[in-house]
């Protein structure tokens, strides 16, 4: 019983050494991420039903939710855009399966690690037919290092009779065997296992520009939304107002025809009118209802449901703060320094680097140095056994082609080649969006100013049409012209200014800040 006492405390004292080397300083913490819920989402009615979870059996997971679109049934408060950035960052279904982006990289670095795992291996045999009789057992445990070297050790055992000559022979109570593995060219600066480890790191890394690129496009794209359907709220406040103007008309014009100071046909003629500018309510309220579907894309309630925004939520005008930087160098530097594709590619190049060292690492030959120690754990059977023995050797392995490193090498080189063009280029790139960019934002401000004096000149003409009409100097028709050149002005002003609006949005994405 001695040799199977003295070989289960030899295998736990190797295990408590190998636990004790680290096999690779960096340990992977995923992160995690909570959901917000939005702001004051709960004062407007979803208009869809929640989705339901997957494998459910109750009638609810396969009923189809309704088209219908149900207005909220209380006055709600004017939307905010950060109110919807809120609700892009914390409830966009999209933007949260960007986010898992993380946890998909630190799975493929863990899985990376595990080629550092502590390797365990037994045999055990029995010589049944031949001259020597011999029992053979051996428990081996393998650790690899973060250095490139492994270190291993163990219990081996054997029993019977065994030539002089044969290694694997040991005393009746077994040995003890350690040692170490060095590479002394290949894999002396990287190997695999190393390579696939920072390749993962890598692809951590990657994972938050990835992430950065996904939330600066949703906000762009949600700020749109909610700027468009601002745009589209105002232009239907503008035909209710046209068409009030002619129903309220209408009135007035009924006592003049019927005390007989307006021939009938201006009251027809009001009257068409009035239908002309129903069909246009019309046309604005759908619209408004297509901006406030395309809003509800990125505005949710806590429970997912999307909202559908109603006028009541659209907020009072206000100015449109349209500063920018007053050099585009600035800007430049800024966006460097943000933009997520210049990390991403910066990452990228490092990837290569990693690919391109292994494949230089591969062309050289295997020379590893061994050092393998045992100690015997009894005297006897065999006198030429000592209690302790050391072996130190080399082994050399080449292939004697090696097109395989070099075919890799190659496709390195040129992709490292391809990926350093690209960064050259992104410089201009970049620098050509910061001013086409700057250049609308400029154009934008130039056409509101006007638009907006338009606007008061075109009221100014109104007023005095209407005043002349009463004084009987002017007709229904001029009234319906000059009404009209209000409206026109009105809209281009709200395109206007809906452009502007956007095109500050965009300046915001082309320098990289995601709200």
């Amino acid at each position: 019983m001695t040799a199977p006492r003295n070989a289960l405390a030899g295998i736990v004292a190797l295990a408590v050494v190998a636990a004790s080397c680290a096999p690779w300083p960096y340990q992977p913490a995923p992160d995690r991420f909570e959901y917000v819920v939005p702001v004051g989402s709960d004062t407007v009615e979803p208009t869809l039903a929640p989705q339901a979870k997957s494998g459910a059996s109750t009638p609810e997971a396969t009923e189809r939710p309704t088209a219908e679109v149900p207005a909220p049934s209380e006055p709600a408060e004017p939307l905010a855009l950060e109110a919807v950035l809120d609700s892009v960052t914390s409830r966009y279904p999209p933007f949260l399966s960007a986010l898992l982006e993380r946890d998909l990289a630190t799975g493929r670095l863990t899985q990376a690690m595990g080629s550092f795992d502590a390797q365990l291996s037994a045999k055990v045999g029995d010589r049944v037919q031949g001259f020597y009789e011999t029992t053979v057992a051996e428990g081996m445990i393998e650790q690899p290092l973060a250095t490139g070297d492994s270190i291993y050790g163990g219990y081996r055992w054997s029993d019977g009779f065994l030539p002089d000559y044969y290694d694997g022979r040991t005393q009746s109570g077994g040995e003890l065997v350690f040692g170490a593995r060095v590479p002394i060219l290949r894999g002396r600066d990287t190997d695999k296992r190393r390579a696939s480890v920072r390749k993962a790191e890598i692809g951590v890394e990657l994972a938050e520009p990835k992430i950065q690129k996904a939330r600066i496009e949703f906000v762009q794209a949600a700020s749109r939304a909610y700027y468009g359907w601002i745009a589209a709220g105002r232009k239907l406040v503008i035909a209710r107002d046209l068409l009030k103007l002619a129903t309220d008309r209408q009135a007035g014009l009924q006592r003049a025809v019927d005390r007989q100071f307006l021939a009938q046909i201006v009251l027809a003629d009001n009257e068409q009118l009035i239908m002309k500018r129903n069909i246009l309510v019309a046309k604005t309220e759908r619209g408004f209802q297509r901006a406030a579907l395309l809003l509800s894309l990125y505005l949710r309630t806590g429970d997912d449901r999307p909202i559908v925004a109603n006028e009541k939520m659209l907020p009072a005008p206000t100015p449109v703060a349209g500063e920018i930087s007053p050099v585009a160098e600035s800007d430049l530097v800024r966006a460097f320094q943000n933009r997520p594709e210049v990390r991403a590619l910066e990452l990228e190049i490092d990837k290569t680097e990693t690919e391109r060292a292994l494949a230089e690492n591969d062309r050289l030959p295997n020379l590893d140095l061994v050092v393998e120690g045992s100690s015997s754990l009894s005297n006897g059977p065999y006198k030429d056994r000592e209690d302790l023995e050391l072996f130190i050797g080399g082994e050399l392995k080449m292939p004697a082609q090696r097109r395989a490193a070099l075919g890799r090498m190659q496709r390195a080189t040129a992709e490292l080649a391809r990926l350093r063009l690209e960064q050259q280029f992104m410089r201009d790139k970049i620098l050509n969006e910061i001013l086409d960019v700057r250049s609308a934002v400029r154009a934008a401000l130039q056409q509101l100013t006007a638009t907006e004096r338009s606007v008061e000149l075109a009221d100014r003409l109104v007023k005095a049409e209407q005043r002349a009409f009463e004084l009987g100097r002017s007709d229904l028709l001029r009234i319906q012209l000059r009404e009209a050149q209000l409206a026109d002005a009105q809209g281009t002003a709200i395109d206007a200014r809906f452009l502007l609006e956007r095109a500050l949005v965009d300046y915001r994405a082309v320098l990289g800040s995601g709200r």
